[in-house]
């Protein structure tokens, strides 16, 4: 009979292997929610530490914080010492005017759809400080503000519908060193109605962050389609979409039939699968990357017969909500724990889904997500 102490080393044994494979060392990100059991400075420093501070999402390398609502801050925020994204999805921070919004010190911060506003009226302190680091700002803006960023040994950028304290881009970006190497281009919008002037008898588009965001269309006629096979097969409309397309795109023909897409990745334009859906009597598909969007006749699929044959995903922790299928692709959203999306799409590792307006893709992988339906009819 084994004595006490000669179990303890296979108890410890046990213990460190179960420690192990409950850590999430295969993860490369996570995803942070702020709400009232984790607030905003304890999220910066589970991300800064890899670790959970009381009730927050363990961090890890580098992280997505999420805001669920408007915050009004009481202190200072830690320096961020690691590299995270801010999804500020529409909501604001309000700033004590003693205290710089965000302080960076060799990490990265990166600010997506936020609203920065400082309480005082006769703020003289920086609005950001930054060493050693680099700071990123796409479609948010600082309000009550000096503008003043003390910036040592950094670099920035400014993108998309942006406003920092009322300068222009190219002044705030001149504060810093350059660019961040890893910073995504959004293109500012050079006319901002060209989705706007598209007739309602043609289509509707609808964007993530609007369509002055940096999202451009046109209507095009056969020329412009240049695919000599569609075209004389014939077609009912077109419509090109580039610029600011990878937030998340949908585009609804007034009219019934098929949509066929040409991908602009390709030169010439190849035909694409993109999965079109009927909506009120309308023929929609939802698009990430550029491309011409074809009306073809034809029948979308019925709604109701879709639905029966439908595949629903039901997310089983928070899930990043990204614009293409793959880890290194830009964050659009997040689906909370617990939320059912019917799929679209599929590829081996990613469902394509549509979440509260955008449409993107979250892991297929059976620790994240539970499947019902029919999965196995996705294009």
């Amino acid at each position: 009979m084994r004595s006490r102490d000669s179990i303890k080393p296979y108890f410890y044994l046990a213990l460190v292997l179960l420690i192990f494979a409950l850590s999430p060392l295969g993860a490369s990100a996570n995803d942070i929610v702020v709400d009232k059991r984790c607030s905003l400075a304890k999220a910066i420093g589970s991300a800064n530490n890899d670790s959970s501070k009381d009730r927050c999402e363990t961090g890890y390398r580098e992280d997505s914080i999420f805001l669920e609502d408007n915050l009004e801050l009481e202190d200072e925020l830690p320096v961020i010492t690691s590299n995270i994204v801010l999804e500020g999805n529409k909501h604001s921070i309000t700033v004590k005017p003693r205290y710089p919004a965000f302080t960076i010190k060799n990490g990265s911060l990166t600010i997506k759809n936020l609203k920065v506003k400082f309480s005082g009226k006769n703020r003289a302190g920086p609005t950001v400080e930054i060493d050693n680091g680099s700071l990123t700002i796409i479609d948010s803006q600082f309000k009550r503000c000096t503008g003043k960023f003390l910036v040592e040994d950094s670099v920035g950028a400014v993108q998309g519908a942006s406003d920092v304290c009322g300068y222009a881009a190219g002044t705030v970006a001149s504060w810093f060193g350059g660019a961040p190497p890893l910073a995504t281009a959004i293109p500012a919008p050079a006319q901002p109605d060209t989705c706007q002037a598209i007739a309602a008898a043609t289509a509707t588009i609808s964007a993530r962050y609007g369509l002055g965001s940096g999202l451009q269309c046109q209507q095009v006629d056969a020329a412009g389609i240049g695919d000599a096979s569609l075209v004389a097969s014939g077609f009912i409309d077109a419509v090109d979409v580039w610029g600011y397309v990878e937030q998340g795109v949908e585009i609804c023909f007034a009219q019934p039939g098929a949509i066929v897409f040409l991908d602009a990745a390709s030169a010439p334009r190849q035909q694409s699968p993109l999965p079109f859906y009927a909506q009120d009597g309308k023929t929609c598909a939802a698009l990430n990357r550029p491309g011409t969007v074809v009306l073809a006749p034809g029948q979308a699929p019925d709604t109701a017969a879709a639905e029966a044959s439908q595949c629903n995903v039901t997310t089983l922790g928070n899930l990043n909500l990204r614009a293409s299928p793959g880890l290194g692709e830009n964050i659009i959203g997040l689906a909370p724990r617990g939320t059912t999306l019917p799929a679209l799409a599929r590829t081996l590792y990613w469902f394509q889904v549509k979440h509260q307006g955008a449409t993107g893709w979250i892991s297929a992988n059976a620790r994240y997500v539970a499947t019902s339906g029919n999965c196995d009819s996705l294009p």
